[in-house]
């Protein structure tokens, strides 16, 4: 029996990376899903840009150890070095889980692998994949193999049963962060029949834990976080709607009416060794935002028809999973709860949205607003979705970090950056209007002002120690407040914060990389390096790396 629902509260986005360069589903490979733009910024000026993404801590410490000590104290200073090695350990540990950590940014960063698709070397069909140690998981035809991050050589190689494989969690995007935190293990599926599909479950060391075939009818079966599978099934027997597709499928399809009733999705996640059931939720059909998602094309995109189950598009990452498709957007947290739908009375304005994205140091933010404006409702959650605190502004996530947050989350609003700890008091106020939050080590927060200039600020009281107007150059500002240049990428190691700004040149490609002493904003080194094509900046298990269609680059950095 038919139902007819009123509108969720809000719709929400998040970012999709497919392995073709096209949308999930049945569209045409030339359609893309795009963001809408930041609020305070406007449409027109919104690139693939702001990608770099939550990264984890590691501090600059100064060695205890010094030549001449009294003999009294050799014993208690012998204790104190131990402890602090230790520390510095679990420091980088710490550093390495964390997107945009990177162990050493005391000397430029220079090529030392590559792994070019174009000349038949390791593909990235099945996306990147950061593992435990130094070693990244990719897919190549046939086969996963785990790469050593400092050489670029092969440490293992596992076969696979078919060359359609998709593994993971892997790179995924939320918003303005890339999200590529390691993963103990590797899930693989590769479907052999209509109703069946191989499963292979990896450790990081290339063992593998089972080899099995899962039956059974999925309208989507994909590789979860934290070893388990996710599948997606449309349910449900909704009404006929009465909408017409009028102009070209190709360039300008147009859907006239409402599409008012359709199907639920019911998620369900499974242990991917075992089998046993970890979760399951039903999405209920909702407001369509995008009715272009309720069409499916066929005959290479030329004929076009309504279709209420034609897309499923997903997000994976180690922290969150996204489905989006007719009717239907929604979060899950590894451990099954919903955060896309918070509790409030509905009477969203029109043009409001909903995103969710996780946060760097753990937990998630649910934020509604409607886009261009600068003034967004933000939900903060702690890592099992409990609600901390809600704040007004533009929450600040970093784009790397050193970890170790101790809940201290930035907020712009009214021209002022806020600082509040994890009950959502307000510790400090600087009188810094801040576009962009680049780096957060243990003792400064450096971030990018409406003017282009890059400041530190002390994380104890917001106090400015330095300002810079010559690292970010490549930005001019619109007349409108957009800008023409983008921000590709901030890495940090505790020490120095190094931004990547890339120039666009015909096929070309060249990223022009300044870092600066995070204390006091001096100038480290700079330095340019080029590629073909579009690519992404990113850093996995401390070390630095660039994601392209057409291979994967492995940076050596350090003096």
């Amino acid at each position: 029996m038919g139902r007819r629902r009123g509108a969720p509260q809000g719709a929400f986005t998040f970012d999709l990376v497919p392995e073709d360069g096209s949308e999930a589903g049945q569209h045409p490979a030339d359609r893309r899903v795009t963001e809408e733009p930041e609020p305070g910024t406007a449409p027109e000026a919104e690139p693939p840009a702001l990608l770099a993404g939550a990264r984890r801590r590691w501090a600059d410490r100064p060695r205890l150890l010094r030549w001449g000590v009294p003999v009294a104290a050799v014993v208690a200073l012998a204790a104190v070095v131990v402890v602090e090695g230790v520390v510095d350990r679990w420091r980088g540990d710490d550093l390495r889980a964390a997107a945009g950590g990177v162990s050493d940014l005391s000397g430029p960063p220079f090529e030392s692998w590559r792994l070019d698709e174009d000349v038949g070397g390791i593909g990235l069909t099945g996306g990147l994949i950061a593992m435990e140690g130094d070693v990244a998981a990719l897919l190549h035809h046939d086969e996963l193999v785990g790469v050593d991050l400092r050489t670029g050589q092969p440490v293992w190689t596992v076969e696979l049963t078919a060359t359609d494989a998709s593994c993971g969690p892997g790179l995924a995007i939320w918003g303005d962060t890339v999200d590529l935190r390691p993963a103990e293990l590797v899930v693989c599926v590769a479907g052999t029949t209509d109703d069946a599909v191989d499963v292979t479950v990896v450790e990081d060391d290339g063992s593998v834990l089972v080899r099995r075939t899962v039956e059974g009818e999925h309208d989507l079966l994909v590789p979860g976080p934290r070893g388990t599978l996710v599948s997606a099934t449309w349910t449900g027997d909704p009404d006929d709607v009465d909408v017409e597709l009028r102009g070209d499928p190709l360039t300008n399809l147009t859907v006239l009416g409402d599409i008012d009733d359709g199907y639920d999705l019911q998620l369900r996640a499974v242990d991917a060794v075992t089998d046993e059931e970890r979760w399951a939720t039903t999405v209920p059909f909702g407001t369509v935002r995008d009715a272009t998602q309720c069409v499916s094309w066929d005959t290479g995109g030329r004929n076009a028809q309504v279709d209420r189950r034609a897309t499923l598009d997903y997000a994976v990452s180690q922290q969150l999973i996204g489905v989006a498709g007719c009717g239907i957007l929604a979060y899950v947290t590894p451990d099954g709860k919903r955060l896309d739908l918070p509790d409030d009375d509905g009477d969203d304005e029109a043009g409001t949205v909903r995103r969710v994205r996780p946060l760097a140091d753990g937990g998630f933010v649910v934020s509604s607003g409607v886009w261009n404006l600068p003034v967004w409702d933000h939900a903060v959650l702690g890592p099992d979705g409990e609600h901390w605190y809600t704040v007004e502004g533009r929450l600040l996530e970093p784009l790397s970090t050193v970890g170790g947050g101790g809940g201290q989350q930035l907020v712009a609003h009214a021209a002022r950056t806020v600082a509040l700890d994890q009950d959502g008091q307000e510790l400090w106020t600087a009188d810094v209007n801040t576009q962009t939050f680049l780096a957060r080590t243990e003792e400064v927060a450096v971030v990018l002002d409406v003017q282009d200039r890059v400041l530190g600020l002390d994380r104890s009281d917001g106090t400015v120690r330095w300002v810079r107007d010559d690292v970010v150059t490549q930005f001019t500002a619109l007349e409108d407040g957009g800008r023409t240049g983008e921000l590709e990428a901030a890495f940090t190691d505790g020490a120095v914060v190094a931004v990547v700004v890339p120039t666009y040149t015909g096929e070309r490609v060249v990223s022009r990389w300044r870092a600066v002493d995070v204390r006091t904003g001096e100038d480290l080194w700079s330095t340019e390096l080029a590629a073909d094509g579009w690519g992404l900046e990113l850093a996995a298990s401390g070390h630095l790396l660039r994601w392209s269609p057409r291979g994967l680059t492995g940076y050596t950095t350090g003096s």
